[in-house]
């Protein structure tokens, strides 16, 4: 038995992607990008284009990783500017992806379940990037920074399930200005050392670090695209039929697919407060972030084939009984597990849960469509 029905995989078929808006910097760089999409061998498969991408900011992270084990900056100058330059090549080849498939001729809905896919799992790396140029530690300030750029990210394809259209943006600022933003950071730690993001300027209400002040900037600007995409899912016109399949879209629905979300988070946020697991939150804060993994994929796959996305219980279950086991003991003085063996236990469930379904949605569609995921039949590169 597959995770995807007779019905979704035929929804899936039938899907055709609808572009969102663009900004002006998007409209701009296209040119450079119709430009570099022309030094691709057409034996290179869409998606191939796509992991490399990804393989090169994984590797870029890895590595300040390496270096900074605890995000408290550290590395050197060479290491920033290899992080910009990785982050820059993804940016371009995440872009020119669609345009390979155009011109090869082998677009497929495929493409966009793993270029979604793939630019979740870089948001959170380059989140991770961030935090290292700004020396934030494993602190309070990188969760709030990992959690809503997770947070954000699920906004944008609840929206689209709900709307049929992608908004990753505000229609000026958008993931490419601030792939790009990221990118001057980490140029300028390169230039003048990661010290100075531990400065501290003169802001009369708090003693808080240009790093920190810069990271709390994010988490707003994400707080208010998150409102928008809200505002968006509860005004926007209904869809057409056509669109809307076997979707359920009432409001009731739309406020129950949030309920995992708002669970991870404030279990997050919970666990870095308060209760025996605070230590381990705050030296791993990537441990209540990464489940958001199976509700990023699922949406993604809902809204192609036009089925409906229930609440998702396999997260929650598994949240539920790592609270029981760290926080109840804890609350009568006594202790039956270890916060880090319970917390490594949940996020291992949870990872192993997103990969059992990401993988078996994949080869599903595959072997669906007819079409291998990495290579181009002979036809399609001739």
């Amino acid at each position: 038995m597959g995770v995807l029905s007779k019905q979704a995989l035929e929804g899936i078929a039938a899907y055709k992607y609808k572009a969102g808006s663009y900004t002006f910097l998007d409209l701009q760089l296209n040119h450079f990008w119709n430009a570099m999409v022309e030094f691709l061998p057409l034996w290179m498969a869409p998606n191939l284009v796509t992991l490399t991408g990804t393989i090169i900011v994984i590797l870029t992270t890895v590595l300040l990783l390496a270096i900074s084990p605890n995000m408290e900056g550290g590395a050197p100058g060479w290491a920033y500017v290899l992080s910009g330059v990785g982050l820059f090549v993804y940016q371009t080849l995440d872009a020119i992806d669609g345009k390979q498939a155009r011109r090869t001729g082998s677009s497929s809905p495929l493409g966009q379940l793993f270029d979604h896919g793939c630019d979740a799992l870089s948001a959170l790396l380059n989140c991770l990037t961030a935090c290292v140029a700004f020396s934030a530690g494993n602190s309070t300030y990188t969760f709030a920074g990992l959690s809503s750029v997770s947070v954000n990210f699920f906004a944008a394809q609840w929206d689209e399930y709900h709307t049929g259209t992608m908004s990753c943006g505000n229609g000026y600022y958008g993931v490419t200005e601030g792939q790009l933003t990221l990118i001057v950071c980490l140029l300028l730690t390169a230039a003048v050392g990661d010290d100075f993001w531990l400065t501290e300027p003169l802001l009369p209400f708090a003693s808080i670090t240009c790093g920190q002040v810069f990271i709390l900037t994010c988490f707003a600007s994400n707080v208010l695209l998150v409102y928008a995409n809200v505002k968006n899912v509860f005004t926007a016109a209904p869809l057409a039929q056509d669109q809307v399949g076997h979707k359920d879209l009432s409001k009731l629905q739309a406020l129950r697919q949030l309920v995992p979300v708002a669970a991870v988070i404030a279990g997050g946020y919970l666990s870095m407060i308060v209760g025996p697991a605070r230590a381990v939150y705050l030296s791993h804060p990537l441990v209540l972030v990464g489940p958001f993994g199976l509700n990023f994929s699922r949406m993604i796959v809902c809204h192609m084939s036009k089925v409906p996305f229930s609440m998702q219980s396999r997260i929650l279950v598994p949240l539920a009984a790592y609270l029981v086991v760290v926080y109840v003991p804890s609350a009568a003085g006594i202790s039956i597990a270890s916060p880090m063996v319970a917390s490594v236990v949940y996020a291992g469930v949870a990872t192993a849960v997103y990969i059992h379904y990401i993988l078996s949605a994949v080869f599903e569609i595959c072997a669906h469509l007819k079409i291998h995921l990495l290579t181009l039949p002979a036809k399609k590169s001739e």
